[in-house]
């Protein structure tokens, strides 16, 4: 069964790209990282970061239930079609996208605005196998930076500490691990308890009311986002929808709950 919906749905996939009109991407911003989220397949969650230069494409991706990165390269043409090379560790390509930036969110994401990079559509494939799965991937931010430091907006120098730690808090919080969350966070930092504004100043006082400030939906939310590759400006780190924000060493600095 799930084979049959991975083919129907890549037929429709494949049946659509001639006819959504495709969009124009075209920009050389070399410190800038553009940030998408998608899928491939009809369940597999993946992040995506593409640096544009030109008809000149670098980037990396990684899927949510692997949180490790994996370099891509390619090119853009006419600012419609993009092909992005999977590589290994030695720089062998190994799988392969090609897609098309579509002018209308084919998923209504965007409404009905035009648009230009917003949005790709196409096919993933690896290229010892005939099986090729549809790709849609969707830009949620765009920030400056680098592929080596992308949270250098922040202050940070270390981007691999922010991910360990990022991962460690978001761990804790699924697992229901009270000291490990305590640990993690940046004191003094101001919660919300009985709908007012309160200042939790160690890390006692925070597991003293750790139920009412990582309510269930908290949690759930929390439980949600990515740990990785997140989005960054010059007040902090973002986790999710801004649920939880880190400080250049990876700390927590606002728990917006």
């Amino acid at each position: 069964m799930a084979v049959s919906r991975l083919q129907r749905t890549l037929g429709l996939i494949l049946a659509l790209l001639p006819a959504i009109a495709h969009a124009a991407c075209i920009k050389t911003q070399p410190d800038w990282l553009w940030n998408y989220d998608g899928t491939i397949g009809d369940t597999l969650r993946v992040r995506m970061t593409l640096v544009l230069r030109g008809e000149q494409v670098d980037g990396m991706y990684f899927y949510a239930s692997q949180l490790r990165d994996i370099p891509i390269k390619g090119k853009i043409a006419n600012g419609t079609d993009i092909v992005l090379d999977e590589l290994d560790g030695q720089g062998k390509v190994t799988a392969r996208f090609e897609g098309k930036f579509a002018e209308r969110d084919p998923r209504g994401r965007f409404g009905d605005s035009k648009l230009e990079c917003e949005t790709i559509v196409g096919v993933w494939q690896k290229l010892d196998s005939p099986r090729q799965l549809p790709v849609y991937l969707s830009m949620d931010n765009g920030t400056a930076g680098t592929l080596t430091n992308r949270y250098g907006p922040a202050g940070a120098d270390d981007d691999q500490l922010i991910h360990r730690n990022a991962f460690r808090f978001w761990d804790a919080v699924k697992r229901n691990d009270r000291k490990t969350v305590a640990s993690l966070i940046a004191y003094p930092i101001k919660v919300t308890l009985s709908a007012r504004t309160r200042s939790i100043r160690s890390s006692a006082e925070l597991i003293a009311n750790y139920d009412a400030i990582f309510s269930p939906g908290f949690r759930q939310a929390i439980a949600e986002a990515i740990p990785r590759n997140m989005f960054v400006r010059d007040q902090g780190i973002m986790l999710g929808s801004g649920q939880v924000w880190f400080g250049p060493d990876g700390r927590v600095i606002a728990l917006n709950n």
